[in-house]
Order: structure tokens, then sequence, then C-alpha cells
């Protein structure tokens, strides 16, 4: 079986990753936005500072911008005449959803790295399958480039501190630089929060383990001072050029300028995520949590009345069994404290989205690998935990297909998409039950990666291209390039969408005041052109007091023009 582990794991990763990265345009908000960012830097030769509308965007650090930069930098010019996309606009995202995909591929290996250290190479390959199959990782890979690179530097530094607790002596000053280096980098792309978190679950668990020595071991203070080296000069400079307006926003890196919500709220949102990000796996999490402190290879034997130590079935002993499953148990802990550390910042952060969590995702990931492995040792021994996990899964599975059905029937366009997934979900949620129910537990483990792993060919391939009018503008773009006269103005009565900059060739107006604005925006043409979402079409119609001309109406905006008095 672990012969074909990688090439399981390299299906499962071009399932969930590479498929149909070119069937959509960028979307909104954060994957368009991020490209439009990059574009502005690029095309006004700026190196220091986000720009987004021609103004200083104080979202992230600007090394997050970096693979987009480094594409856009490289990428090919699109063919002259193409009205859809500007000439200094890639003509596909793909290249830079191959960018990021590349990163969750890393951060997957990691895991498995980790996981072989830490329980061994079956829970590792277990932990790179779990972590492939979960649906915060896809999710991540298609809208928050940033947060997955945050996350990936992240694990470096979790790795290496967990080698300082439990690792060799060898060598061990050398790998904390490393450790420190990778926080470093973590500060400089996805802010303090991202940088910050693995030391605070280091300090989580040294103080529930009570072993001040893990404080020597693992020298803090030299690792700020290294993590503070590497990324102050940029933070420096931007609050030597920004002032007090960039401070206000820096410690909420990456997603410093959402709207925050209420404050109460941040501790049910991490919860929330994590259960829906780590799904489907998360149904088997609160016993792989439970799992942590079994001592799986140390058997007791009453009729002796003496312990005989040793690996149960076949398995090899190991010299000293005690300290292996004292060493388990407490790298096991150290992963629940990590995983509870980032989720810290998911309460934290103004407005997360669901990828704020991806942090929480490794840690969970190689608790379920060691659940995993000792299951397919000893299904029986597992027996009530993994059937409590298979229910619950055929139900949250049962509870997403209602749903997703539902939504089918408000969106026509894409009911057929929609309601496929819904079947997808419904029956390979249920299948890892079945499987339990005739007495399969392994085959009911190996089934349980099928809800993302056959889910996100289906939303990717399907759901997205009959969505896409819902989750971008590229439409309404392409019809301004050709509708409006070059150099006009469209009016706005709020904040553009990001892909309808990134792929439009027209200056963008907000207005606060469209009535008086209609006479002076008037195009080559002698017409005013307006676009606003479709909710506000009886507002604007009052405002401009005359028939609307309506150019284009799609799910995200109308396009419209009229002759202004």
């Amino acid at each position: 079986m672990m012969r074909f582990a990688p090439i399981v794991l390299a299906t499962l990763c071009v399932a969930t990753l590479f498929l149909g990265l070119d069937r959509v345009g960028f979307l909104d908000w954060r994957e368009a936005r991020d490209a439009e960012v990059a574009r502005e830097m690029v095309r006004r030769r700026e190196a220091l500072t986000p720009l987004y509308a021609r103004e200083a965007w104080f979202e992230k650090p600007v090394l997050a911008y970096a693979p987009e930069w480094l594409v856009r930098r490289i990428a090919r010019p699109p063919a002259p005449g193409n009205p859809g996309y500007p000439a200094d606009t890639a003509p596909s995202p793909l290249r830079s959803r191959q960018v990021r995909a590349a990163f969750a591929v890393c951060l997957i290996l990691g895991t498995a790295s980790l996981g072989a250290r830490m329980f061994g190479m079956r829970a590792a390959w277990c932990a790179a399958g779990v972590l492939a199959t979960t649906l915060a990782l896809p999710l991540a890979a298609r809208t928050d480039g940033a947060q997955l690179l945050g996350t990936l530097l992240g694990w470096v530094g979790c790795a290496g501190l967990a080698d300082g607790l439990f690792g060799r002596r060898g060598g061990r000053d050398a790998r904390l630089i490393v450790t420190y280096g990778a926080l470093g980098m973590a500060f400089a792309t996805a802010g303090p929060l991202a940088a910050l978190w693995p030391l605070g679950g280091l300090a989580l668990y040294l103080a529930l383990a009570r072993e001040p020595e893990g404080w020597r071991r693992t020298r803090p203070l030299p690792g700020l001072a290294i993590i503070a080296g590497i990324g102050l000069p940029w933070y420096g400079a931007m609050v030597e050029r920004h002032g007090a307006s960039f401070l206000l926003h820096a410690a909420f890196f990456p997603y410093a300028t959402e709207h925050p919500g209420a404050w109460y709220a941040g501790p049910a949102l991490a919860l929330a995520f994590l259960i829906v990000g780590f799904f489907p796996w998360s149904a088997l999490l609160p016993g792989a949590m439970q799992h942590a402190a079994t001592w799986w290879r140390v058997v007791r034997l009453p009729i002796l009345g003496r312990r005989v130590f040793g690996a149960t079935h076949g398995d090899r002993p190991s010299p000293d069994p005690v300290a292996r499953e004292r060493r388990e148990e407490g790298m096991s802990h150290y992963l629940i404290a990590c995983l509870f550390a980032a989720l810290v910042p998911v309460a934290l952060y103004p407005g997360p989205p669901l990828p704020a969590a991806l942090p929480a995702m490794p840690a969970a990931a190689l608790l379920c690998g060691r659940y995993l492995d000792h299951l397919f040792e000893d299904p029986e021994r597992l027996r009530r935990s993994f059937t409590s996990a298979v229910r619950m899964l055929a139900l949250v599975g049962t509870a997403a297909a209602v749903m997703l059905t539902l939504v089918a029937t408000r969106l026509r366009d894409a009911e057929p998409a929609l309601r496929l997934l819904a079947t997808v979900v419904f029956v390979t949620s249920w299948a890892p039950f079945l499987a339990d129910f005739v007495g399969r537990r392994r085959v009911a483990a190996v089934l349980m990666v099928l809800p993302v792993a056959l889910g996100a060919p289906v939303a990717q391939l399907r759901v997205l291209p009959a969505l896409e009018d819902y989750l971008s503008a590229r439409v309404v773009a392409a019809a301004a390039n050709l509708a409006v006269p070059p150099l006009s103005p469209i009016l706005l009565v709020e904040p553009p969408p990001p892909s309808l900059r990134l792929y439009g060739d027209r200056n963008l107006v907000v207005t606060d005041s469209l009535a008086a604005d209609l006479p002076r925006m008037r195009a080559a043409d002698g017409m005013t052109y307006i676009a606003f979402r479709p909710g506000r079409e009886s507002e604007v119609a009052r405002a401009v007091g005359a028939p609307l001309d309506i150019l284009l109406r799609a799910p995200t905006l109308i396009l419209a023009r009229v002759r202004a008095g």
C-alpha cells in the first residue's frame, strides 16, 4: 500500500489544485484585487508601496504581491486587438494560479515531512492526503495567495520549533536560524500575526506541559531579533513614507482593509472557519484530538500483572517504547497548541475570509494522520470514535447538499452545475458511513477523501464557469471597452469591483452626486455612461431623471448610458 502513496497523493493534488485553472477569469474580491495591485505596481514602477486605484493600499505587505508581480512581469502580452484585455493585463490567471497551487503542494509536502519525523511514514502520507482534501486549501490556492504563503512559512517555523523541542541536539543552532528566518519572511509577507502565532503555540505548549527548559532549547529572544531584522526594514520605510495611516493597518495584515465585525464574534468565527475549512475531516478531528493522549503501543497484560512493551500487530519493537510513546504524546499536544494558536489571529482579524483559518489545517491534518495510522493498524480498537465521525460526516454532507440545492433554485443559469455538486457531496458524504456499517473501516477511512477529491473538480470545471458572472465583472468590462469611447469616464455610485478595474480600460469615477456629475462627465459621443449594482437601478433612475439605455445587464453590474440635459 505504501508504494502507491505518492501516486495517490499526486492524483489528489491534481484533482483539488490544478484542474480548471483557466476556465474562469480573475474572481472578486481578493484574487482580482491582488492582480490589480500588481498591475498598478508594474505600471508605475513602484517596488515599495502597494497601489490600488492609484492610491497606497495597506492590506498586506508588499512581498505578498511578489508572485503576482513576477508573473505579470514575465507574462506574454495579450494578442493585439483583443478588447477584453488592456495592453498591460495578462490574458489569463493561469500562471498566477499555478504558482499558488505550487505553494499549496509545498505545504502538503512539508506537512508530510513533519509527520514522518513525528509519527512515521504511514501517518505522514495520511496527513498529506487529509490536508490535500480539505476545503480550505483549494479555496486559498484560488483566492488568497498571501495567506497560503504565510501559512507555508509559518509551518516551516513550527517544524523548526518542534525539532528544537523534540529533535536531536546536533546542528540545533543552524536549524533554529532557518526556523526564525522563515518566521521573519512570514512577518514580511503576511504580517506580524502570521509570524507570532507559531511562538504562541510554543508558549501554550510549554505552559501546559510545564517544561520551562523548552525556552532554552528554542531560544525565542534571539529568534525575535532575527524576525525583526528581516521584516522591520520594509515596515520602517513604510512608516517613514506613510506615517500613522500605515501603522493603523499593519497589525491586521493580511486583511487590514476589511470591514470589521463585532468583536465578540471572533472566537465563534474562528471555530466555524475551522469546522467548515477542514471539511470533511472536521468530523474526525474531535476523535483525533482525544486520541492524542493515547499510548498506542504500550500494552498492559493483566494476567502477568506487568507491562510488556512493544509494537502491536506484528510491528517491530521499539528500543524504548515508553520514550517513543511519551514523545508522540508530547508532539501531539504540541500540535494541539499550535492549532489553537493559529486560530487566534482569525478572532482578531477584521472581517477575515474562510482561508484565514488555513494555518490551523496542517496541525489538524497531522493529528488526523496519526489517528488514521492507528486506524489502519487496528480498526476495531478505534471503532466507536470512527463510527461517530462518519455519522457526523453523513449528516453534515446532507445539510450541505440541501443548501446547495436551495441555492440552485435561485440561480437558474448555474442550477444544473450546483445540483450536480449537491449530488456529489451527498453521495460521497454517505459512502464512508455505508462502508463502516458493513465493517469495512479501512475502506471507510479512504472514502473520506471523496467529498473534496470529487467535489473540487466539479466546482472548478462546472460550477465556477456557470457562476463567473456572479463572481466577476469581466463581461461588463469587456462590454465597456467596446461601447464606451476611449478616454471617456464611467460613473459609479459605489466603489467598483476589482475585476472591473483589472479588465476594464476606461476611466472609473466614483461619484457622490450622480445628478450633479452627469453633465460634466459626458463622453465624446455626448452620452454619460454609468455602472451600478442591479439592486440600485431604481435609485439611479430617479437620480438621473432621464430614460436609461441599458447596454448590459449582468448579475454583478449593469452598464447603462444616458443623454444628460
